[in-house]
């Protein structure tokens, strides 16, 4: 989920916090203090405060990531909560397992546990039957809520192009004003620089082409540079008139801001409304399977041995589909590590304990140090976050990468900001760095944006500075 905007009164640590556009794919967020850093990283991670207003690409969470429990996909895109090598290994594995059908072996699991304690005379309780009665609508009410949600956020989409758009363009008018009037500036100021030299020297004044005096061309010459001196001033008024315009949001870019809160917030009561219409559709399946399509009465529940052997055989099943998970999850975070570590640190191994080791050529390491934990920490969720969005088929997979970065060698960072970059252009919407700066002066041509955190009286904010990649088109 891609980063739009971001507008926060009391952001924790910041105060306030602006940022009206976040470009997409690898984008470096600077800040020369450690604090703020922890603090920018936390508000891009979402913990922007009570009053902030966030602009997402697509609005909302990603419903197909919605089954996935704990907040396993956020803790992964951002890293919050995750503070060492095990704890990332085991939300990308759980988060993994859970999509690959774990959820379901713990629900098979749960319903069987409530089956195997129910009545012994084998007739439903009236009340479950009344309850049946009263569900049936669910699933058709659930139906309507999700095609309205489907329409509803179709609309969204469209809004939030138009308005990154039109923020896009307002952005590049206001750039393109600030230009100009520096240029101006700095011509009016040259000018006015030479009028004064030419008034002090007056005929003595050496030729701006030849070099030799001006004698009788002086004031023709001075005619000359005044009137541009005056062009320029004028032209740099209208200028400064114009980046004063541009100084606020536009009428129509502050409706259609409006406009998209309306349609995000409405998407998210609709979303809520079909979590809840789910449930009722879930529990509606719940009664069915422990009352049955036409309940006998004198039938008895399942005897206990029966109930404990199918238990023992899901549970055996919900471990094999956590060892797939495991297994999918680090061979692929062992290739980024191979990367990062240029050949020095080959993969991953489970030692007797459960923990997480690395393993390389001539080390084997249970406890790796800081900055190995660090580049195997940004290995493991980059593969967990690419890993979790191709198994849903969803193609917003996007990435926070805080403090640790700073860590790593300086071999190790330019090793890092070429992967993100590579992998921002195949499988990452947005890769959001927060970073110190070092790196941007590395490798520049990696990033495809860069933000730097600035503070003035009336707050702070996420201002664009001319690094990283470009565009230049030529015309004839």
């Amino acid at each position: 989920m891609r980063l739009v905007s971001l507008h926060a009164p009391e952001a924790p640590g910041l105060g306030t916090l602006e940022a009206d556009y976040l470009p997409a794919g690898f984008v470096a967020v600077l800040a020369p203090d450690s604090r703020v850093r922890r603090a920018l990283h936390a508000a891009l991670s979402g913990e922007a405060g009570p009053d902030a207003s966030i602009v997402t690409s697509p609005r909302g969470p990603d419903p197909s990531l919605a089954r996935l429990p704990d907040g396993l996909a956020d803790r992964l895109r951002t890293g919050r909560g995750l503070a060492d090598l095990d704890a990332v290994v085991e939300a990308g594995t759980r988060a993994l397992a859970w999509l690959d059908g774990l959820d379901r072996i713990e629900a098979a699991r749960g319903r069987l546990a409530r089956l195997s304690g129910a009545n012994r005379d084998g007739a439903p309780p009236p009340a479950l039957v009344a309850r049946m009665h009263e569900l049936e609508s669910a699933p058709a009410e659930c139906a309507r809520l999700e095609e309205a949600l489907r329409r509803h956020r179709e609309d969204d989409v469209e809004v939030a192009g138009d308005l990154e758009q039109a923020t896009m363009e307002w952005l590049r008018e206001r750039q393109d004003a600030e230009t100009r009037l520096q240029a101006y500036r700095d011509r009016a100021r040259e000018l006015k620089a030479r009028l004064r030299q030419m008034e002090e020297a007056a005929e003595a004044t050496p030729c701006p082409t030849c070099g030799r005096p001006l004698a009788d061309h002086f004031d023709t010459v001075l005619e000359t540079f005044r009137d541009e001196w005056e062009g320029v001033v004028q032209d740099g008024s209208w200028w400064r008139r114009r980046r004063e315009q541009l100084e606020g949001k536009p009428q129509s870019l502050q409706e259609l801001e409006s406009r998209a809160l309306q349609l995000h917030a409405a998407a998210l009561e609709l979303a809520e409304r079909v979590h809840a219409a789910r449930a009722l559709v879930d529990e509606l399946d719940e009664l069915r399977a422990r009352v049955g399509p036409e309940p006998a009465t004198g039938t008895t529940a399942p005897g206990e041995s029966v109930a404990r052997t199918v238990d023992d055989a899901l549970a055996e099943a919900g471990r094999d589909v956590v060892a797939a998970a495991r297994h999918r999850l680090l061979d692929r975070a062992a290739a980024y590590l191979l990367r990062l570590s240029a050949g020095r640190l080959l993969g991953f191994r489970l030692t007797s304990s459960g923990r997480t080791a690395l393993v390389g050529p001539e080390v084997d390491l249970s406890t790796p140090p800081d900055e190995d934990g660090a580049a195997a920490r940004l290995a493991v969720r980059l593969a967990a976050v690419e890993c979790i969005h191709e198994a849903v088929g969803s193609r917003h997979a996007a990435l926070v990468v805080g403090d640790p970065f700073d860590r790593l060698e300086e071999s190790v960072k330019v090793r890092a900001a070429d992967l993100l970059s590579e992998r921002s252009r195949r499988n990452l919407v947005q890769v959001l760095l927060v970073t110190r700066g070092e790196v941007v002066d590395l490798v520049p041509e990696a990033f495809d944006g860069v933000l730097e955190y600035r503070r003035d009286a009336t707050g702070g904010g996420l201002r664009p500075v001319p690094a990283g990649s470009g565009v230049i088109r030529l015309r004839a």
